[in-house]
C-alpha cells in the first residue's frame, strides 16, 4: 500500500484537478490527471474518475499514492546544441520528439533529456515546465529555445509574450499558393468535433476563438510543391498549419490537416530564431539546417526539372 493523504476544502474549487495541484504543488497536472483516471482519488469515501468534479467547502479528498518504484533514466539521445552559454540553451531538435510530457504522452520527451543533462532547472520553482521557454509540434524540428535558470526564463517568456522574439520557418507545402507573399490573418480556435484540433471559425466574430497571424513568403515553387518561409507573428497550438490548410495548402505530411502520405514527415522545419539576450543584452541570432528529407526533396525535384 502506498501513502495516504486527507484535504480538506475550505472554499469552493470548479475543478478537482484544480483543488489538488493547490494541495501538492509539487506534483504536476498531468500526474494529478493520472492518479484520478486510475481510480486513487475518493472523494467523500467514493472513489471519483472526473477530474472536472465540483469541490465544495467541507469536502474530504483523499489521495492515495502508489509506493514508488525506483527507475533509473537514462536518455536515449543527446540534444544537439546549435548555441549555449551560462544562461540559456538553443537546440536543433528532431522529429518524433515532444518537448514536454502532457495528456496521453509516454514516451521520452525533450524535456526529460534536457533536466537529465542539467539537473540544476528542476530548481526552478513555479511552473509546471521548467526551462521550457516555448514549444515545437512533436514532429517539427529545428530550432528550440531552452533556459537554465528561472531569471532566463522569465525574461524570455515576456519577450515571447511582447512578441519581441524573431522566429522563421520553412515548409513544404501542396499545390503553389496565388501570391508571393502576404499575411494570413484568421483567428484560430479549439475544434469542437476533434479536441485535438483547432480550427479556423466560420464566425469570424466567435468569442472562443484567438487571433493568430502568419506571414509568408514563396522561396521556389515545383511542380507539384511549394518552398515558403513562415513568419508567425502569434504563437498559437498548430497556428502554422491551421493556416496553410485554411489557405488550401496544407504542410506536406501533415497527417492531422493535410495527408500524411504526402511526405515522410511533417515537413515543417523552424529554422531561425533572434532575439536579445535576456542577460547580457547582446543580439542573438541562430539558424538550424534543413533535414536530409527536405533537402532530398528539393534536389530530387530540382534534377526533375532539369532532365
Amino acid at each position: 500500500m502506498g501513502e495516504k493523504k486527507l484535504f480538506k476544502a475550505v472554499r469552493h474549487y470548479p475543478r478537482l484537478d484544480h483543488f489538488l495541484k493547490e494541495c501538492l504543488p509539487d506534483i504536476s497536472r498531468t500526474q494529478i490527471e493520472k492518479f484520478i483516471g486510475q481510480n486513487q482519488v475518493q472523494l467523500n469515501e467514493q472513489v471519483i474518475t472526473r477530474k472536472s468534479r465540483e469541490i465544495v467547502p467541507g469536502d474530504r479528498v483523499l489521495i492515495e499514492f502508489p509506493t514508488p518504484v525506483i527507475v533509473v533514466y537514462h536518455p536515449s539521445r543527446e540534444l544537439i546544441k546549435l548555441y549555449e552559454d551560462e544562461y540559456l540553451l538553443i537546440i536543433d531538435k528532431p522529429a518524433g520528439l515532444s518537448v514536454h510530457p502532457g495528456a496521453g504522452e509516454k514516451g521520452e520527451t525533450i524535456f526529460d533529456i534536457f533536466t537529465y543533462y542539467y539537473p540544476q532547472v528542476k530548481d526552478i520553482k513555479n511552473t509546471d515546465r521548467p526551462g521550457i521557454v516555448h514549444r515545437l509540434d512533436k514532429d517539427t524540428t529545428g530550432v528550440l529555445l531552452l533556459a537554465k535558470d528561472a531569471h532566463t526564463q522569465k525574461r524570455l517568456q515576456k519577450q515571447f509574450k511582447r512578441r519581441e522574439i524573431e522566429k522563421a520557418y520553412l515548409t513544404l507545402v501542396s499545390g503553389h499558393l496565388s501570391h508571393r507573399t502576404g499575411t494570413i490573418d484568421a483567428p484560430i480556435m479549439r475544434s469542437h468535433r476533434n479536441r485535438t484540433k483547432f480550427v479556423v471559425p466560420r464566425d469570424t466574430e466567435n468569442t472562443e476563438a484567438r487571433d493568430a497571424i502568419t506571414a509568408f513568403t514563396v522561396i521556389r515553387e515545383f511542380s507539384q510543391t511549394t518552398l515558403v518561409k513562415l513568419f508567425p507573428q502569434t504563437g498559437r497550438t498548430h497556428q502554422l498549419r491551421v493556416h496553410l490548410a485554411h489557405y488550401g495548402h496544407p504542410v506536406l505530411g501533415d497527417r492531422v490537416y493535410g495527408k500524411a502520405a504526402s511526405f515522410v514527415s511533417l515537413a515543417l522545419h523552424a529554422f531561425s530564431i533572434a532575439f536579445t539576450h535576456p542577460v547580457t543584452a547582446e543580439p542573438v541570432y541562430c539558424r538550424s539546417p534543413l533535414p536530409v528529407h527536405f533537402l532530398d526533396h528539393i534536389a530530387s525535384q530540382v534534377n526533375a526539372a532539369k532532365s
